[in-house]
C-alpha cells in the first residue's frame, strides 16, 4: 500500500512538470480521478453502497448510486466555476492548496490516531438496519402482508423502492463530503470538463467496487491503509498546485 502511494506521489509530480499551461488534459483528470478514489474507498457511502448491494437489488443500487454521484458532481462542477469569478486564479490555486493540505493532514491524523478500524462500516450496517424496520417492512403487493424479507426483490414495486433508497442515501451521504469539496476546488483552477469527467469515472469505479465486492474489501483491508493512502494522496495534489501557482 505504501509502495503505491509513493508511486502515485512520482506521477503526479511528473506530469506536473511535465505540461505546460495550456496542456493539463491528462493532469486535470489524473487529479480528478486520483482525489476522488482516495476519498471514496473506505469512505461512508462506499461501505453504504456495499452493504446496500448485499441486502437489495445490486443493479438498482448501482443505478441509484451513480445518479446520485452524478448529481452531486454537476453540482459541485457549477459551484468550481463560480470560484474564478469571485477571485483571481492565483487566488484560486492558494486556496485549493490549503483545503488539499488541511486534506492531507487529516487524512494523516486519522490514520496516526484509529483503533477502531471497522467503526465506520459498523455505523453504516446499523443506520441501514434501522432504515429497513422503516422502510422496508411494506405490504406485499399480492398478499397485502407485511412480508420482512424483500430484499433483492426482483418485482417492480420493490426495484423502484431499492434505487429511490439508494439514490437517497447517497445524495445526502456526499453533500458536503470531502470528495464535493475536492471537485469544486479542482474545477476552480483546471478545465472543468475534464474534472467532471475524472470524478464521474472514479465515482462509479468506486460504486462498482462496492457493489460487487465492497464489504469483503473493508474486511479484508484496513481503514487505516486507506487514511494513509488519502493523506499521502492529498498532500501530493497540494504540493503539485503550489508549485505551479508559484513557477508556473
Amino acid at each position: 500500500m505504501k509502495c503505491h502511494t509513493i508511486t502515485l506521489f512520482f506521477i503526479l509530480i511528473t506530469e506536473a512538470l511535465c505540461f505546460d499551461g495550456n496542456d493539463k488534459i491528462l493532469l486535470s483528470l489524473s487529479q480528478s480521478f486520483c482525489s476522488i478514489i482516495v476519498t471514496e474507498l473506505g469512505d461512508k457511502t462506499f461501505f453504504l453502497a456495499a452493504i446496500m448491494s448485499i441486502k437489495y437489488n445490486r443493479i438498482a443500487v448501482l443505478i441509484g448510486s451513480t445518479l446520485a454521484l452524478i448529481l452531486i458532481t454537476i453540482i459541485s462542477t457549477i459551484f468550481g466555476l463560480v470560484i474564478p469569478e469571485l477571485i483571481s486564479i492565483l487566488y484560486a490555486q492558494v486556496l485549493v492548496s490549503i483545503v488539499f493540505y488541511g486534506f492531507g493532514v487529516k487524512f494523516l491524523y486519522a490514520w496516526y490516531t484509529m483503533q477502531k478500524e471497522k467503526e465506520e462500516l459498523q455505523e453504516v450496517e446499523q443506520e441501514l438496519t434501522t432504515l429497513d424496520k422503516k422502510l422496508m417492512n411494506l405490504p406485499d403487493p399480492e398478499t397485502d402482508q407485511v412480508n420482512d424479507n424483500v430484499t433483492k426483490s426482483k418485482h417492480p414495486h420493490y426495484l423502484t423502492i431499492d434505487f429511490i433508497q439508494a439514490f437517497t442515501l447517497t445524495l445526502l451521504g456526499e453533500w458536503g463530503d470531502k470528495s464535493q469539496i475536492t471537485t469544486i476546488s479542482l474545477t476552480a483552477i483546471y478545465n472543468p470538463f475534464y474534472i467532471f469527467l475524472g470524478a464521474i469515472m472514479a465515482h462509479f469505479f468506486c460504486t462498482v467496487i462496492a457493489v460487487h465486492g465492497g464489504k469483503l474489501i473493508a474486511n479484508q483491508v484496513s481503514e487505516k491503509n486507506f487514511n494513509f493512502l488519502g493523506g499521502i494522496a492529498f498532500l501530493s495534489i497540494a504540493f503539485i498546485n503550489t508549485y505551479m501557482a508559484l513557477f508556473l
